[in-house]
């Protein structure tokens, strides 16, 4: 290109778009572009910062001064305010991811049951001390449930599977209405299903090759002593959801395990001081316990053992 065709300065239509003050540093630079366009001519690496530091100067300066009309401080505080809404926007983005990737968590405060409703229409019903959680895109992104407690689950249909992780056990289905039993911080850790309508499929969490398939009126158990869960076996099913009902049905369980469901239901300490009658098992049924104390009455008069109330609930002793 003919180096004298190249305009001296700036096109009017594009100087001004620069305020005055801004105006000879932009010819100055549209200058060194035409000179550019020589092949002959060299224009030093300082030649060119030079050019850009006045106008970063004259820039910082107009950031200083009050808006005037038609000065570059107008252009300056767009790119501002540009910024700010995009800095904004992406923290909105931010925020909002992070809020998604947020399970939901739900406990039931000891001494209560409750009924929580999930968006595709499945129900929990679940007891005392139950704690559950699940994503908040359920159940567009997935139907999985982290689950510590008891409850009864009647799940509807749906093309993701319903899936429940509790304890080390997977508890897979479709649709259907089953009981979960499985307590962390019981000795055993043992899982319990039992199943009222439809097919479940139980496996450990690190082995899902084979699992058992429990039906309705049958119940299968795991624990991490166990290798795979037990074969599904026919159990007496008001037994197993008499807790649905404030009835107390105790079926050869430990007495660690029973102070434990004591302590849940009735919001109380129970400290036990006779550690060898831990795991002694019991079998007990109550259609309408009165208090925490009739049972107890009954506990250590079956076993030998005496109780005290304390400041938090009871202690027991030999």
């Amino acid at each position: 290109m003919d180096k004298n065709k190249h305009k001296e300065t700036l096109p009017n239509y594009l100087l001004e778009e620069f305020g005055q003050n801004l105006q000879p540093e932009m010819n100055l630079i549209w200058g060194k572009s035409g000179l550019a366009e020589d092949t002959d001519t060299y224009i030093s690496p300082e030649e060119i910062d030079h050019a850009l530091s006045l106008v970063h100067g004259r820039i910082n300066e107009d950031e200083l001064m009050p808006d005037k009309p038609g000065t570059g401080t107008e252009i300056t505080g767009w790119i501002n305010t540009y910024v700010r809404f995009a800095v904004a926007a992406v923290a909105l983005i931010v925020a909002g991811t992070l809020f998604f990737l947020v399970p939901i968590t739900a406990t039931v405060p000891y001494g209560e049951i409750a009924i929580i409703e999930l968006r595709d229409g499945s129900t929990i019903e679940a007891n005392s001390g139950t704690t559950l959680r699940y994503s908040r895109l359920y159940p567009f992104l997935n139907r999985h449930i982290e689950f510590n407690g008891e409850a009864y689950f009647n799940v509807e249909a749906h093309k993701n599977p319903f899936i429940v992780n509790t304890n080390g056990a997977t508890v897979e289905v479709t649709g259907t209405q089953f009981n979960i039993r499985s307590w962390r911080d019981e000795p055993d850790a043992q899982v319990s299903v039992t199943v009222t309508g439809g097919e479940v499929r139980l496996f450990p969490a690190h082995n899902q090759v084979d699992p058992v398939i429990i039906t309705p009126g049958n119940e299968s158990r795991w624990s991490p002593q166990l290798s795979e869960p037990t074969r599904p076996e026919p159990v007496a099913i008001d037994d197993v959801l008499a807790w649905r009902e404030q009835r107390f049905v105790f079926r050869e369980q430990p007495l660690i395990s029973i102070l434990m469901e004591l302590e849940r239901r009735y919001n109380v300490t129970i400290e036990m001081a006779a550690p060898e009658a831990e795991q002694s098992a019991l079998t007990a049924y109550y259609s309408q316990p009165t208090s925490v104390e009739s049972v107890l009455d009954d506990i250590c008069t079956v076993k030998g053992l005496r109780y005290t109330q304390t400041t938090t609930g009871f202690r027991i002793f030999n």
